[in-house]
């Protein structure tokens, strides 16, 4: 038995220790120097080669942030001893508190607990290499004829659908964990509102503004003050981001919407909160655009095609990226969108102590994340708004919400199941 699998000191293990020819007097001797040799482990420094080669691994075979944390938490917690629980659950604590791919703000977390900054930059390139690789190849593919041809409407309305449901069936979910308390069903239903209506990106900043100001001033303990210590480079970091954010706030005339796409987007990374499910309407605002060029139809189907590719529901921005300006577009798009919250979850890893433990700050926190399910509400109801209202759809939307509720059936075998039967159904002759 390996020190890994010993590592959890439950009754269940110490009898698994004891038959296993340990003698009763030597047990907590062995439990001793397994729990040495387990810290010993967590001490060594991994290799970056090893941490880029697991990483890219196991993000190559997660299909959602949630996989990816999952499968590091299985490799470096139990599997090989790097980390302990607790500092595991740390860092997917911090990664929820700040914008962003939370699967991928885990993996740079963890590559900066196993080798600093380097780690850091390591494992995030290996988080996001695989999904921009296939989702760019997407993207070339898609612009080809054959491709487009095969992309019928009814196809797009289909997959629409099943898109929808989706992103209803995570609004839930989200809705009855997130959302506890008046406070916060009033921030979720005006951010509802508040979206619904909007016509400025500056709108989503004001939104999640309020919600974390109005959750900050009426905490029970009020007395509590943040006190953290930052650096030169910390500050100027934090300047060079709040920028960004401006940039995009700020209504500027269309004129310049392609010369300002990447800060743009950039920005728009510090307001993506609650999932990747949360960007539709973020991310519609920046690429649909004449000065863009993206149709309605192309930014649905990206939407669409995403749970087809391993890694978080934000992989659409190299897609995009590529259709405005080729690989060195889909680069660019894909650095600004990520490399912003990979520095910011760095960041406030120093400071995870002060954070965690203030209660005025985790009372904000609480009503933005509830803010942030208005997102996927009005992401749902904008795509419902482009399907024709026909018995068809509604088969689509009741067996995919079947599918994900209940059965727990992975999103990429719902939709190759949604397009045979389209392709079928088109291909005798039925009507659209």
């Amino acid at each position: 038995m390996t020190p890994a699998a010993c590592y959890a000191t439950s009754p269940r293990h110490t009898t698994m220790i004891y038959k296993g020819g340990v003698p009763r007097a030597g047990l907590r001797d062995a439990m001793q120097m397994i729990t040495s040799q387990d810290a010993a482990r967590r001490g060594e420094r991994e290799p970056l080669w090893t941490l880029f080669r697991v990483v890219l691994g196991l993000s190559a075979l997660s299909w959602g942030g949630l996989a990816l944390m999952a499968q590091l938490e299985h490799h470096y917690v139990e599997r090989e001893g790097r980390l302990a629980r607790v500092e595991f659950s740390d860092l997917i604590a911090l990664a929820w508190l700040v914008p962003g791919p939370v699967g991928c703000n885990v993996a740079v977390q963890l590559g900066h607990a196993l080798r600093g900054r380097a780690g850091a930059w390591v494992a995030g390139m290996a988080s996001v290499l695989p999904f921009f690789t296939l989702m760019t190849l997407f993207a070339i593919f898609y612009r080809t004829p054959l491709v487009r041809a095969a992309a019928s409407q009814t196809l797009l309305n289909h997959f629409s659908v099943v898109l929808a449901t989706l992103i209803t069936v995570t609004w839930y979910k989200q809705t009855r964990t997130l959302v506890r308390g008046t406070l916060a069903w009033i921030a979720a239903v005006l951010g509802c509102v508040a979206l619904f209506y909007a016509r400025s990106p500056a709108v989503y900043v004001v939104m999640l503004g309020a919600a974390f100001g109005a959750g900050w001033l009426v905490s029970p303990i009020r007395h509590a003050r943040v006190v953290v210590s930052l650096e030169r480079s910390d500050w100027q970091m934090l300047v060079a981001l709040c920028l960004l954010l401006m940039v995009f706030a700020l209504p500027l005339p269309h004129r310049y919407d392609l010369a300002l796409l990447w800060p743009r987007l950039a920005g728009a990374g510090m307001t993506l909160f609650g999932g990747g499910f949360s960007a539709l309407p973020v991310l519609k605002t920046l690429f649909v655009t004449p000065a863009i060029g993206i149709s309605d139809n192309d930014f649905t189907l990206a939407f669409s095609l995403s749970p087809l590719s391993p890694g978080p529901l934000l992989n659409v921005v190299p897609f995009f990226g590529y259709l405005v300006g080729g690989w060195v577009g889909a680069l660019i798009a894909t650095l600004a969108l990520f490399v912003p919250s990979g520095c910011l979850v760095v960041l406030a890893q120093r400071h995870l102590h002060q954070l965690k433990t203030n209660p005025r700050f985790e009372h904000g926190m609480r009503i933005l994340r509830a803010a942030t399910t208005a997102f996927l509400a009005v992401a749902v109801l904008r795509i419902a708004g482009h399907v024709p209202f026909k018995p068809v759809y509604l088969m689509t939307a009741l067996f995919s919400g079947l599918c994900f509720a209940k059965l727990k059936v992975p999103v990429y075998a719902v939709y190759a199941t949604v397009a045979t039967v389209c392709g079928l159904w088109l291909t005798f002759g039925a009507p659209a």
